[in-house]
């Protein structure tokens, strides 16, 4: 094949991801708001690999002109081909391998509906839906969306990253979940979106009722959906107009008990000609009946997507053979389409009797229309870990649940450090035990040890330890793990790193031991809890007339100070004061 048949092949790729470019010469294109590029020629016989070692015996990109040589030309990056795809690499930068996907200006649509992409399918979907929430956030920021939506199937798994990727692009998130109900003598399939904070925990709790409660057929009985739809709406999927033929009380029902109901308009053609009838003769009974009837739900447009290019269903093909031997409702239409392809389904399907423009902005409105409402969102200003209950025996023993943390710790000392190390093993403990106590996670590690002890009372097997866990000292005086981390030279920090877990080094006022004072202030707290600083205590404030913290005596307070407390002594010691 010749260089210029090649290039070719570049084009051919850039027009069909709609990405905008001018061709500078035979070898170099320029891609607006992305920078010049250089054609390398991966396919010509003489080439052997993308790698190659520098004078240090360092793998580095194989690149057939020195990049010196293109950065005095103005060109910061090299196109090639890889596979069945095309990548650059930015010669200023240690190589990657970024596939030529989303960059600078994208094609201007025709159609210029906008809509919310509310059909995101993740991995998080095990063995079905592919590419991870970041993946799918910058498609959708490629192509200037302001929210995006997850419903992925029987699970909520993808929620936080899913949120974390979508805050971080400027892009709201929206909860949704695919399930099949079960009601009378049918099964339908739906989603639903979470609106408030009340549809979020109603959203868990349907969950719930599927994947803890019902986990063999992993269905959920009407019954239990409708006690659970406030602040959520719900979408029929887009076989429900004939699976639900004739059962218009259960639409009136969910109609009811929901903020809001609509029908999915899917228009995806499929592989398979049986699967494309059953959408389409439930589709022209939607319209042709449902659609006419006010009080029939209002068409969404919501398309299944799986994949995030047309060129990537094979994904979905595989992992259905990895889970199932076999794929299952095959598609080269289940991906993330813009407004211009997904009207071209709209036109192809709708004759003349239809006003295609009008009916194609209706089911793109109603987009926005979960969209605007959705303001249920993850928390993670808190930590939601339940609070060890203590048993009557523990409460007479301990008195509190800190307590009892410290006392088995010290007795799990003694019993397993080696004499002649203890304060190795006590230094370390402490050091632990204030990173644990400082991150809040007392009553995480005390939950762990009543069930791992409780299992083994039981004669139910427990590991030795695996993973980070065997990092800690503290789990392993506990007997949650069985490996001595200091005999072995583990890592407490691949378990729980400071720096991660918000407790960077940083200057605050930490509360030391009990003393006699004669000569003593009270200071009330936010919280109104009051405790009592000897007059010449040391405190580290935040005043509102500096710009950085001060020190200051206690009797040099002033009332609108901020007294900069260690984290632990917020949540223990002052408590416990």
């Amino acid at each position: 094949m010749a260089k210029s048949n090649r290039i070719e092949e570049l084009y051919d790729w850039l027009k069909v991801n709609k990405i905008q470019y001018s061709v500078v010469d035979s070898d170099v294109i320029d891609i607006p708001e992305f920078g010049k590029a250089y054609f390398q020629d991966t396919q010509r016989s003489s080439y052997n690999s993308i790698f190659r070692k520098d004078q240090d015996g360092n793998l580095i990109f194989n690149s057939l002109v020195r990049p010196e040589e293109l950065l005095n030309d103005g060109i910061e990056y090299i196109v090639f081909k890889f596979g069945d795809n095309f990548y650059y690499h930015n010669v200023k930068r240690e190589f990657k391998l970024n596939i030529l996907k989303y960059v600078g200006h994208r094609v201007p649509l025709q159609h210029n509906t906008e809509f919310v992409n509310l059909g995101v399918h993740t991995p998080f979907e095990l063995l079905n839906g592919s590419f991870m929430p970041d993946e799918w956030v910058r498609k959708a920021k490629y192509l200037g969306h302001s929210a995006l939506g997850v419903c992925d199937y029987n699970t909520m798994a993808a929620c936080f990253s899913f949120q974390k990727e979508c805050d971080a692009a400027g892009i709201k998130p929206i909860f949704g979940y695919s399930l099949l109900v079960e009601a009378e003598d049918v099964k339908f399939g739906a989603k639903v979106y979470v609106q408030s904070q009340k549809g979020f925990r109603n959203l868990l709790r349907i969950q719930k009722a599927i994947m803890v409660d019902n986990v063999e057929k992993k269905t959920i009985d009407i019954t239990e959906l409708l006690q659970r739809a406030e602040g959520n709406v719900i979408v029929l999927d887009k076989y429900t107009p004939t699976t639900l033929d004739g059962h218009f009380d259960i639409i009136g029902d969910l109609g009811d008990a929901f903020d809001a109901i609509y029908y999915q308009v899917d228009l995806s053609e499929y592989k398979a000609e049986r699967i494309d009838i059953r959408v389409l003769e439930a589709t022209k009974k939607y319209f042709n009946e449902w659609y006419k009837n006010e009080y029939m739900p209002r068409p969404v447009l919501l398309s299944d997507c799986y994949y995030l290019d047309k060129d990537d269903a094979k994904n979905k093909i595989i992992l259905n053979k990895v889970a199932e031997g076999a794929a299952h409702e095959q598609s080269d239409d289940q991906y993330f389409k813009d407004a211009d392809e997904h009207y071209a389904l709209f036109e192809s399907l709708f004759g003349d009797n239809w006003d295609v423009d009008y009916l194609f902005q209706e089911c793109a409105d109603n987009t926005f229309r979960i969209a605007e409402n959705a303001v249920g969102r993850m928390d993670t200003t808190q930590n939601y870990m339940p609070k060890y209950d203590l048993t009557p025996e523990e409460l007479e023993k301990y008195g509190t649940a800190h307590n009892m943390f410290n006392q088995l710790l010290e007795e799990g000392l003694q019993r397993l450090a080696p004499k002649n190390r203890i304060d190795e093993y006590r230094e370390q403990m402490e050091y632990e035990k204030y990173i644990i106590e400082s991150t809040d996670n007392v009553d995480y590690l005390l939950v762990q040890y009543d069930t791992c002890n409780w299992a083994r009372r039981n004669n139910i097997f427990v590991g030795c330890g695996r993973g980070s866990a065997a990092g800690s000292l503290l789990l392993y005086l506990l007997g949650i793990t069985l490996i001595d981390p200091i005999k072995y030279d583990l890592i407490f920090e691949r378990f729980l790193l400071p720096e991660r877990a918000g407790l960077a080094p940083a200057d605050t006022t930490i509360i030391g031991e009990d003393i006699e004072s004669t000569s003593y202030i009270q200071i009330t707290l936010d919280d109104n809890r009051v405790i009592n600083l000897d007059k010449d205590a040391e405190l580290l404030v935040k005043r509102a007339c500096e710009d950085e913290p001060i020190r200051v005596y206690a009797d040099e307070l002033e009332v609108d100070d901020d007294i900069i407390f260690d984290n632990k002594d917020l949540l223990f010691t002052i408590n416990e004061l």
